[in-house]
């Protein structure tokens, strides 16, 4: 968008917020206002709404968060963002969540991306059921998400992940299965369809013009030639190849014990045993395992690379911290953090944003001070201002720009419980600590 059309856009914007009856919801209103704020469009000390002081660093704040939660393709579940790859698999499908039983390799990846730097994400796991898909972008993917990735990860199958899902599933740290899930189906296939008879008793004749001996090489219109059909068997062999290799590469297993399986679709000990998943257990346990993982608690002794069963042996191998030393060490961090913000340059003029960042975030002092600098400064009046800035995510949503993306279940992120409920992961974690 140009940066007239936004400046024309936050205009009537501005015309039909103020010195307007509004029918409108009090938290939206405040979301656009503190987009509004952000974008140095309005400038005020403080607003008061049915009697709730709000500061600008308050409404800025809640425009942002507003701003992530309605463009954010997957859930997040006690920091756990879950990632589906469900149904037929293909490339470029242009959507980032499952819809008519698909899910495209374009949308994992951006999927992939949000999550990664996600502030609110601190482990990524793939929600897996799927017998496979394209062949196309499939190795693209799954090389760049191996390296891209610096979060934990983990997939879960559910009930199965062949084929290009098998693939995709490598690039976890680790994979679960249930005991009935299935795996496997480490290969490629191509068919071929023949018409001559059918329209040769229709009583019609296509006849191909080429230049170029193979350019109609497996037309539909005659029968497959021996040549052809062992020239595209090669092919897919290298395919297979290929697909081997990446698990070898990605989880350890045995090149040999792989090719040994002929494609086959395999059971979860079968998984298990040539090291395709790393153990069994159902979803809902592995979900809790994964969020504890995330969500380490600090039991005040140092961890031993295998933890010992034996009491006194972990008492003589791990001495004790000095809490009150971690402490110390953290409450000095905390006021450098604080003082950062708070004494930068950046925060003249604007020290009710700095004392929100300070006092109420966890950003680092650089990434306060970047955020202040890039923040209007406060005045004491609330005045108009037209000329345009830069543009933001929740501009976008407010110049008639519709932020939700598209999905069979047309979820908005509004009702953050009823769209976790469609989520069968986090049904099951749910049931669990109800």
């Amino acid at each position: 968008m140009t940066q007239k059309k936004q400046h024309n856009r936050i205009m009537l914007l501005l015309d039909e917020i103020f010195n307007r009856n509004l029918a409108i919801d009090q938290q939206y209103l405040l979301v656009a206002l503190g987009a509004l704020t952000n974008l140095g469009k309005i400038d005020f000390s403080m607003l008061e709404m049915n009697g709730e002081i709000f500061e600008p660093a308050q409404l800025v704040g809640m425009a942002a968060e507003f701003s992530r939660e309605t463009v954010r393709p997957y859930h997040v579940r006690d920091g756990a963002a879950i990632i589906p790859v469900h149904g037929s698999l293909t490339h470029r499908y242009g959507s980032l969540r499952p819809s008519s039983g698909m899910t495209g390799y374009d949308g994992i990846r951006l999927n992939i991306e949000m999550a990664q730097d996600d502030p609110q994400v601190s482990g990524i796991i793939y929600d897996i059921n799927s017998p496979g898909g394209s062949v196309d972008g499939l190795f693209d993917l799954t090389d760049w998400a191996k390296g891209f990735v610096t979060k934990p990860t983990r997939a879960i199958v559910d009930p199965q992940a062949c084929s290009a899902a098998q693939l995709f599933a490598s690039v976890a740290d680790k994979v679960t299965l249930s005991r009935t899930d299935r795996m496997g189906s480490i290969g490629a296939v191509s068919a071929h369809t023949d018409v001559s008879k059918m329209m040769e008793g229709r009583g019609q004749k296509i006849t191909l013009i080429a230049a170029g001996a193979k350019k109609i090489e497996g037309n539909p219109y005659e029968a497959l030639s021996e040549e052809v059909y062992n020239s595209r068997k090669a092919s897919l062999e290298e395919l297979r190849t290929m697909f081997v290799q990446t698990l070898v590469d990605n989880r350890g297993c045995d090149f040999d014990a792989l090719m040994a399986t002929e494609a086959a679709v395999l059971s979860a000990k079968q998984a298990v045993e040539l090291k395709l998943a790393d153990k069994i257990m159902s979803p809902a346990d592995s979900l809790d395992e994964f969020i504890d993982q995330i969500n380490p608690t600090n039991t005040g002794v140092i961890p031993m690379s295998k933890p010992d069963t034996n009491a006194n042996a972990q008492e003589s191998q791990g001495p004790q911290l000095d809490e009150s030393a971690i402490r110390a060490e953290a409450a000095t961090a905390e006021r450098a953090r604080i003082k950062g913000i708070i004494m930068s340059e950046q925060s003249e003029g604007r020290s009710e944003m700095a004392q929100h960042i300070a006092f109420n975030t966890d950003m680092s002092a650089e990434q306060g001070v970047a955020m202040l600098g890039v923040s209007p400064k406060m005045s004491a009046t609330l005045e108009t201002k037209t000329e345009p800035t830069a543009t933001t995510d929740f501009a976008t949503v407010m110049a008639n720009h519709d932020p939700q993306v598209p999905s069979d279940d047309q979820d908005t992120g509004l009702d953050a419980e009823a769209a976790a409920s469609k989520n069968p992961l986090i049904a099951a974690h749910q049931s669990m600590h109800a």
